[in-house]
Protein backbone atom coordinates (compact mmCIF):
# COMPACT_ATOMS: atom_id res chain seq x y z
CA UNK A 1 0.00 0.00 0.00
CA UNK A 2 1.67 3.84 -0.91
CA UNK A 3 -0.26 6.93 -0.01
CA UNK A 4 -0.07 9.14 -3.10
CA UNK A 5 -0.19 12.88 -2.96
CA UNK A 6 -2.83 14.32 -5.77
CA UNK A 7 -3.88 18.29 -6.44
CA UNK A 8 -7.33 18.93 -7.97
CA UNK A 9 -9.13 22.01 -8.82
CA UNK A 10 -6.30 23.68 -5.93
CA UNK A 11 -7.28 21.48 -3.36
CA UNK A 12 -4.43 18.65 -2.04
CA UNK A 13 -5.56 15.14 -1.31
CA UNK A 14 -4.15 11.60 -0.19
CA UNK A 15 -5.04 8.38 -2.13
CA UNK A 16 -4.21 5.30 -1.38
CA UNK A 17 -2.87 3.05 -4.41
CA UNK A 18 -2.18 -0.40 -3.80
CA UNK A 19 1.23 -1.77 -5.50
CA UNK A 20 2.22 -5.33 -6.55
CA UNK A 21 4.56 -6.51 -4.12
CA UNK A 22 8.07 -7.65 -5.42
CA UNK A 23 8.68 -11.34 -6.67
CA UNK A 24 11.26 -13.14 -4.58
CA UNK A 25 14.63 -12.88 -6.66
CA UNK A 26 16.45 -16.58 -6.45
CA UNK A 27 19.37 -16.29 -4.13
CA UNK A 28 21.66 -17.59 -7.12
CA UNK A 29 22.58 -17.50 -10.86
CA UNK A 30 22.78 -21.01 -12.54
CA UNK A 31 25.30 -19.59 -15.25
CA UNK A 32 27.19 -22.20 -17.19
CA UNK A 33 30.52 -21.26 -14.40
CA UNK A 34 28.28 -21.72 -11.34
CA UNK A 35 26.47 -24.57 -12.29
CA UNK A 36 29.46 -26.38 -13.02
CA UNK A 37 31.77 -25.09 -10.01
CA UNK A 38 29.29 -23.29 -7.14
CA UNK A 39 30.57 -21.74 -4.29
CA UNK A 40 28.73 -24.00 -1.47
CA UNK A 41 29.46 -22.51 2.00
CA UNK A 42 30.11 -24.66 4.77
CA UNK A 43 27.95 -25.75 7.73
CA UNK A 44 24.83 -26.54 5.48
CA UNK A 45 21.95 -28.33 6.90
CA UNK A 46 21.15 -31.87 6.11
CA UNK A 47 17.73 -32.88 5.05
CA UNK A 48 17.45 -36.94 4.74
CA UNK A 49 14.93 -38.40 2.48
CA UNK A 50 14.29 -42.01 2.85
CA UNK A 51 13.52 -43.22 -0.83
CA UNK A 52 10.81 -45.40 -2.18
CA UNK A 53 11.06 -47.81 -5.09
CA UNK A 54 9.84 -46.19 -8.28
CA UNK A 55 7.26 -47.80 -10.24
CA UNK A 56 4.10 -45.94 -11.27
CA UNK A 57 2.09 -46.33 -8.55
CA UNK A 58 4.96 -44.45 -5.92
CA UNK A 59 5.30 -41.88 -9.09
CA UNK A 60 1.97 -41.06 -9.96
CA UNK A 61 1.57 -36.83 -10.05
CA UNK A 62 5.57 -36.93 -10.73
CA UNK A 63 5.85 -39.42 -13.92
CA UNK A 64 6.36 -42.66 -14.84
CA UNK A 65 8.10 -46.17 -14.41
CA UNK A 66 9.83 -46.72 -18.04
CA UNK A 67 9.85 -49.95 -19.26
CA UNK A 68 10.99 -49.61 -22.83
CA UNK A 69 11.99 -45.93 -23.83
CA UNK A 70 9.65 -46.50 -27.21
CA UNK A 71 6.71 -46.31 -24.61
CA UNK A 72 7.34 -42.58 -24.31
CA UNK A 73 7.08 -40.29 -27.78
CA UNK A 74 5.64 -37.59 -28.99
CA UNK A 75 4.43 -39.70 -32.04
CA UNK A 76 2.73 -41.97 -29.89
CA UNK A 77 1.31 -39.25 -28.23
CA UNK A 78 2.88 -40.72 -24.93
CA UNK A 79 5.68 -38.17 -24.56
CA UNK A 80 4.32 -34.66 -23.27
CA UNK A 81 5.05 -31.00 -24.57
CA UNK A 82 3.26 -27.86 -23.42
CA UNK A 83 1.92 -26.04 -26.09
CA UNK A 84 3.62 -22.32 -26.16
CA UNK A 85 2.34 -19.54 -24.01
CA UNK A 86 -0.37 -17.68 -25.58
CA UNK A 87 0.69 -14.19 -25.05
CA UNK A 88 -2.73 -11.80 -25.49
CA UNK A 89 -6.13 -12.61 -26.71
CA UNK A 90 -5.61 -14.31 -29.65
CA UNK A 91 -5.46 -17.90 -29.69
CA UNK A 92 -2.90 -20.21 -31.02
CA UNK A 93 -4.00 -21.92 -34.37
CA UNK A 94 -4.70 -25.85 -34.04
CA UNK A 95 -2.10 -27.77 -34.28
CA UNK A 96 0.75 -25.48 -33.88
CA UNK A 97 2.35 -24.30 -30.45
CA UNK A 98 3.72 -27.57 -29.67
CA UNK A 99 5.61 -28.93 -32.82
CA UNK A 100 9.45 -28.72 -31.85
CA UNK A 101 9.50 -32.21 -30.53
CA UNK A 102 11.56 -33.69 -28.64
CA UNK A 103 15.94 -33.52 -28.53
CA UNK A 104 17.44 -37.02 -27.75
CA UNK A 105 21.20 -38.23 -27.20
CA UNK A 106 23.52 -39.31 -24.07
CA UNK A 107 23.32 -38.06 -20.64
CA UNK A 108 26.57 -38.67 -18.90
CA UNK A 109 26.90 -39.23 -15.46
CA UNK A 110 30.61 -39.92 -13.61
CA UNK A 111 32.28 -39.39 -10.36
CA UNK A 112 35.65 -37.33 -9.33
CA UNK A 113 36.23 -38.33 -6.04
CA UNK A 114 33.42 -37.23 -4.03
CA UNK A 115 32.22 -34.52 -6.28
CA UNK A 116 29.40 -35.94 -8.77
CA UNK A 117 28.66 -34.53 -12.52
CA UNK A 118 26.14 -34.92 -15.32
CA UNK A 119 27.19 -33.74 -19.11
CA UNK A 120 23.67 -33.55 -21.38
CA UNK A 121 24.81 -34.09 -24.71
CA UNK A 122 21.31 -34.33 -26.07
CA UNK A 123 20.97 -30.42 -25.95
CA UNK A 124 23.28 -27.91 -27.91
CA UNK A 125 24.35 -25.21 -24.96
CA UNK A 126 27.10 -24.30 -23.57
CA UNK A 127 24.86 -24.63 -20.25
CA UNK A 128 24.85 -28.49 -20.23
CA UNK A 129 27.55 -29.61 -17.39
CA UNK A 130 26.36 -29.57 -14.30
CA UNK A 131 27.52 -30.29 -10.59
CA UNK A 132 24.98 -32.69 -10.06
CA UNK A 133 25.55 -33.43 -6.40
CA UNK A 134 28.34 -34.89 -3.77
CA UNK A 135 29.44 -37.39 -1.74
CA UNK A 136 29.96 -35.22 1.35
CA UNK A 137 29.08 -32.15 2.62
CA UNK A 138 31.53 -29.22 0.61
CA UNK A 139 33.84 -29.00 3.51
CA UNK A 140 34.79 -32.91 3.88
CA UNK A 141 34.55 -33.09 -0.05
CA UNK A 142 38.09 -34.22 -1.99
CA UNK A 143 38.53 -34.36 -5.49
CA UNK A 144 41.58 -36.56 -5.66
CA UNK A 145 40.29 -39.58 -4.01
CA UNK A 146 39.05 -43.20 -4.95
CA UNK A 147 35.04 -42.53 -4.79
CA UNK A 148 33.16 -44.39 -2.48
CA UNK A 149 29.79 -42.42 -1.77
CA UNK A 150 27.23 -44.28 -0.12
CA UNK A 151 25.18 -41.29 -0.48
CA UNK A 152 24.77 -38.12 -2.38
CA UNK A 153 24.06 -34.95 -0.95
CA UNK A 154 21.99 -32.64 -3.37
CA UNK A 155 22.39 -28.85 -3.36
CA UNK A 156 19.88 -28.31 -6.22
CA UNK A 157 16.90 -28.97 -8.63
CA UNK A 158 14.80 -27.36 -11.68
CA UNK A 159 12.15 -28.36 -13.77
CA UNK A 160 11.54 -27.58 -17.37
CA UNK A 161 7.99 -26.37 -17.93
CA UNK A 162 8.35 -27.41 -22.31
CA UNK A 163 7.95 -30.44 -21.63
CA UNK A 164 8.67 -33.97 -20.03
CA UNK A 165 12.27 -35.77 -19.76
CA UNK A 166 13.19 -39.46 -19.71
CA UNK A 167 16.20 -41.03 -18.79
CA UNK A 168 17.17 -44.65 -19.75
CA UNK A 169 20.44 -46.31 -18.97
CA UNK A 170 22.22 -47.67 -21.26
CA UNK A 171 23.35 -50.46 -19.22
CA UNK A 172 20.88 -51.83 -17.28
CA UNK A 173 22.33 -50.43 -13.97
CA UNK A 174 20.03 -48.80 -10.53
CA UNK A 175 19.86 -45.15 -9.74
CA UNK A 176 18.20 -42.40 -8.12
CA UNK A 177 16.22 -40.12 -8.87
CA UNK A 178 14.78 -37.08 -6.40
CA UNK A 179 11.69 -35.27 -7.90
CA UNK A 180 9.18 -32.53 -6.30
CA UNK A 181 5.47 -32.10 -7.50
CA UNK A 182 4.70 -29.66 -10.52
CA UNK A 183 1.78 -28.32 -8.45
CA UNK A 184 4.26 -26.55 -5.78
CA UNK A 185 6.16 -24.34 -8.86
CA UNK A 186 8.62 -21.79 -8.29
CA UNK A 187 7.23 -21.84 -4.10
CA UNK A 188 9.27 -25.73 -4.13
CA UNK A 189 10.87 -26.11 -0.63
CA UNK A 190 13.16 -28.92 0.54
CA UNK A 191 10.33 -30.59 2.36
CA UNK A 192 8.30 -31.46 -1.06
CA UNK A 193 11.34 -33.20 -2.28
CA UNK A 194 10.70 -37.20 -2.63
CA UNK A 195 13.82 -39.78 -3.40
CA UNK A 196 13.14 -43.13 -5.79
CA UNK A 197 15.42 -45.93 -6.36
CA UNK A 198 14.60 -47.06 -9.66
CA UNK A 199 15.39 -50.88 -10.22
CA UNK A 200 17.90 -52.19 -13.06
CA UNK A 201 16.65 -52.73 -16.56
CA UNK A 202 14.11 -49.44 -15.65
CA UNK A 203 14.12 -45.96 -16.75
CA UNK A 204 12.40 -42.86 -15.55
CA UNK A 205 9.70 -40.45 -17.47
CA UNK A 206 9.06 -37.11 -15.66
CA UNK A 207 6.17 -35.10 -16.51
CA UNK A 208 6.48 -31.34 -17.32
CA UNK A 209 6.86 -29.41 -14.56
CA UNK A 210 8.20 -32.06 -12.19
CA UNK A 211 11.47 -30.52 -9.78
CA UNK A 212 14.14 -32.88 -10.48
CA UNK A 213 17.64 -33.10 -11.58
CA UNK A 214 18.89 -35.81 -13.49
CA UNK A 215 20.16 -38.87 -12.42
CA UNK A 216 22.40 -40.60 -9.06
CA UNK A 217 24.42 -43.87 -9.95
CA UNK A 218 26.30 -45.42 -6.84
CA UNK A 219 30.31 -45.22 -7.80
CA UNK A 220 30.07 -49.16 -7.64
CA UNK A 221 28.05 -48.80 -10.57
CA UNK A 222 30.00 -46.84 -12.64
CA UNK A 223 33.54 -48.94 -11.86
CA UNK A 224 35.59 -44.98 -12.17
CA UNK A 225 34.11 -44.42 -15.54
CA UNK A 226 31.08 -42.21 -16.97
CA UNK A 227 27.34 -43.91 -16.68
CA UNK A 228 25.27 -43.27 -19.98
CA UNK A 229 22.07 -42.71 -20.05
CA UNK A 230 19.56 -41.99 -23.28
CA UNK A 231 17.90 -38.85 -22.46
CA UNK A 232 14.61 -37.32 -24.40
CA UNK A 233 13.22 -34.05 -23.69
CA UNK A 234 11.25 -31.02 -25.10
CA UNK A 235 13.63 -29.34 -27.63
CA UNK A 236 13.01 -25.78 -26.16
CA UNK A 237 14.91 -27.28 -23.21
CA UNK A 238 13.27 -24.08 -20.98
CA UNK A 239 15.11 -24.66 -17.30
CA UNK A 240 13.72 -23.04 -14.22
CA UNK A 241 16.21 -23.87 -11.14
CA UNK A 242 16.18 -23.73 -7.26
CA UNK A 243 19.68 -23.49 -5.03
CA UNK A 244 18.57 -25.69 -1.73
CA UNK A 245 22.06 -24.67 -0.10
CA UNK A 246 21.75 -20.70 -1.05
CA UNK A 247 17.89 -20.15 -0.63
CA UNK A 248 17.18 -22.90 2.41
CA UNK A 249 20.66 -22.87 3.58
CA UNK A 250 20.03 -26.79 3.16
CA UNK A 251 21.45 -30.26 1.27
CA UNK A 252 19.43 -33.40 0.31
CA UNK A 253 20.36 -36.57 1.42
CA UNK A 254 19.27 -39.30 -0.69
CA UNK A 255 20.80 -43.29 -0.25
CA UNK A 256 22.27 -44.40 -3.33
CA UNK A 257 21.35 -47.71 -4.52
Amino acid sequence: MALMKHLRHGVSFTRCVTTASAAPKPGFVFSPENFRRPDLPKGLQVRDLVPEVASDASLAGLGRLVHSPEDFTVKGKTFEIVRWPQPGWRPLDPGTGDEAGTTEGDFEVQWQGDFFYGHNLAIASENNQYLDGLGKVPEEAALEKEADAGSIYLWMSDYHPDGGQLFWPRQPIPFTVCLGPAAKGDDIKPEDMRAFHVPAGKGVYIHPGTWHNGIYVAPRHTMGAAARFLTRQGKVHARISVSWAAEFQTLLRLPLV
